[in-house]
């Protein structure tokens, strides 16, 4: 008896792999930018939460709640700091100084942590705390700190325009004197708050 075998040739072996290394070639760009948009609108989703939850914690203990930077987030004595962002505490803040007080947790305790931000991130902000009042509305602080309004995140694209849209490729987190916030990729809004190599 002959029998037949069933199988695949060579030829179309190789025929279906240079197809799916094709496919591949223009699939794995995408596949960059994607993951780069992503990274972007995460961290600018992160620190949108964080200040919603401020707000909402404020009004419902009705003390001062502030969002800051910080060095160290994930510590258990984490607190505010200048300079590298690299990520954030939201904090329940009675004396409305925006500076966590780490040796009392009980009277000045975390009540969020922003994760670690990745350090191909560039973040910019226009101050140095947010702090939300027991109404909810967006705050002065006494002291000499700003304000932070608004925060840009960025890589290395800065603020051009995303490939095959009209927005941004960072993301911008602004905060109004009401309290609200949202997360904005408007270029014509963020090219006048601050810079973002």
């Amino acid at each position: 008896m002959n029998k037949r075998m069933a199988g695949f040739t060579l030829m179309e072996l190789m025929i279906t792999l240079a197809v799916a290394a094709v496919i591949l070639s223009i699939g794995a760009p995408s596949f960059t930018e994607f993951r780069r948009n992503n990274r972007l609108t995460g961290v600018g989703n992160e620190l949108l939460g964080a200040m919603q939850t401020a707000r909402t914690e404020a009004i419902k203990r009705q003390v001062p709640v502030a969002v800051c930077p910080s060095n160290n987030p994930g510590d258990a004595g984490a607190t505010c700091s200048a300079g590298a962002f690299t990520g954030w505490i939201v904090f329940v803040d009675p004396d409305n100084n925006c500076v966590r007080d780490a040796g009392n947790p009980t009277v000045e305790p975390v009540l969020r942590v922003g994760a670690t931000i990745d350090p191909a991130l560039n973040v910019r902000s226009n101050g140095v705390c947010a702090s939300f009042g027991g109404n909810g509305f967006l705050q002065p602080i006494p002291t000499a700190a700003t304000t932070a309004r608004n925060t840009i995140f960025c890589d290395d694209r800065g603020k051009a325009l995303q490939a095959g849209t009209n927005l941004s490729a960072a993301r911008g987190v602004d905060v109004s004197n009401t309290g609200r916030s949202r997360v904005t990729r408007e270029p014509a809004e963020l090219n006048t708050w601050l810079a973002c190599p």
